[in-house]
């Protein structure tokens, strides 16, 4: 009986989730810097200045836009499709859970640098 109530519960887990949402973390850590340091950086409602650090949800759209003096310069983050994603083709309820939570996302590159010295 408990070993039938721990496999339907492992099953109910595994369903329940997408293989992106258990194997990766939430947020995405993504770097700016640039130089000379000190520059204005935004993404999306997050605001601070080089070098600046910045946990990001996954699969959302962001532009970093950086200022310096009367210089201005733009980035759009880069999503590429987390590996993890992959698995749930074995596993068909995941691929629709990591879809909608955008889990199956991962910006790509992590590290912007913006060059003002020109």
């Amino acid at each position: 009986m408990k070993k039938s109530i721990l496999c339907a519960l492992l099953v109910a887990l595994v369903f329940a989730q997408g293989c992106c949402s258990i194997f990766t973390s939430g947020p995405q850590t993504v770097s700016v810097d640039s130089e000379p340091p000190g520059a204005k950086v935004q993404i999306g409602p997050h605001k601070g200045v080089t070098p600046y650090q910045v946990s990001l949800p996954r699969g959302k759209n962001f532009v970093i836009t950086a200022t310096y003096g009367d210089k201005t310069e733009t980035h759009t983050l880069q999503k590429s499709i987390e590996p993890a994603y992959w698995v749930n083709i074995l596993i068909w309820p995941g691929l629709l859970i990591d879809l909608a939570t955008g889990k199956m996302y991962k910006y790509e590159p992590t590290e912007y640098e913006f060059d003002f010295t020109q």
